[in-house]
């Protein structure tokens, strides 16, 4: 994805959360205002922040909320996903949770399990939101402790794509009181519009690593062919910009044409010709 294009296409939600980013760096980490980013997968949260961490020259690094089990459990505990602090000393660090929203519980479907563990790891951010220091998983199965009053943490998650996110909602998917009097901000990005995911297709990697493979492609049918399912599933469509790349595969694998049938076998190498697709 062409983070050019994602600030374009997100550019009021883009600067003001720089300015929570500003404030963080500034203030040396003084301040730290943890606070949300919802929106719809593939709307370029991570990139944004990505962007704002090289542009701070801040640390980072990423957890992904949906594999966190509770602390005495088998699977990755906060205290192990918090590990890459140890590297880090007392430089300022942003902690970008993504899939934040697997770590609650929304409607009555859940196990009490599932409910235990969500709420576990809840209870562990809670203890680390505002302390200077937490306990990680180190070599040998030893515990270390290490400075989290430095780190910023922004979780965020797709909410079932639900727009406009409010303290009201978050609650209603199951985030505790206490957690939301810790992180109140929010901030929600958009799905991609129609006129940038075509502007975006071909400034896509994949797209343009294609056109070099597959030597007699047009380059203008793809993008017309690709853009039309695009168009067709936009209402339904829940890959956001990774539309782009699925159907990017989908296109030169089928050569040249798509269809509703998932293409289930591929093979090539070297500079391939679409022509190629039924010589295997």
């Amino acid at each position: 994805m062409s983070k050019n294009f994602v600030i374009q296409e997100q550019q009021k939600t883009f600067n003001e959360v720089q300015r929570v980013v500003d404030i963080f760096r500034q203030s040396e980490g003084e301040i730290r205002p943890h606070f949300w980013l919802t929106g719809p997968s593939g709307s370029g949260k991570t990139h944004i922040i990505e962007m704002l961490c090289n542009q701070g020259k801040l640390n980072y690094f990423e957890i992904n909320g949906a594999q966190l089990t509770k602390e005495g459990t088998s699977g990755n505990s906060l205290s192990k996903a918090l590990a890459p602090l140890q590297g880090h000393k007392d430089g300022l660090t942003i902690c970008f949770v993504d899939e934040a929203d697997k770590l609650f519980i929304s409607g009555n479907s859940n196990t009490s399990s599932a409910h235990e563990v969500t709420t576990g790891v809840q209870n562990e951010f809670l203890r680390v939101l505002e302390a200077d220091n937490t306990e990680v998983f180190g070599d040998y199965g030893k515990y270390n402790k290490v400075s989290c009053g430095n780190v910023l943490f922004i979780f965020a998650g797709a909410f079932n794509n639900e727009e406009e996110m409010s303290v009201d909602k978050l609650r209603d998917t199951g985030v505790k009181t206490e957690f939301l009097g810790r992180v109140s901000l929010i901030f929600n990005v958009t799905k991609p519009s129609l006129a940038s995911l075509r502007a975006m297709l071909p400034e896509l990697k994949l797209f343009k690593d294609y056109l070099l493979l597959v030597q007699d492609a047009d380059k203008l049918h793809a993008i017309d062919t690709i853009m039309e399912v695009v168009e067709e599933v936009y209402e339904k469509n829940s890959l956001g910009v990774r539309i782009l790349s699925s159907l990017t595969h989908q296109y030169f694998i089928n050569g040249g044409v798509l269809n509703q049938e998932q293409t289930k076998k591929c093979s090539f190498q070297g500079a391939l010709t679409l022509g190629d697709k039924n010589n295997g």
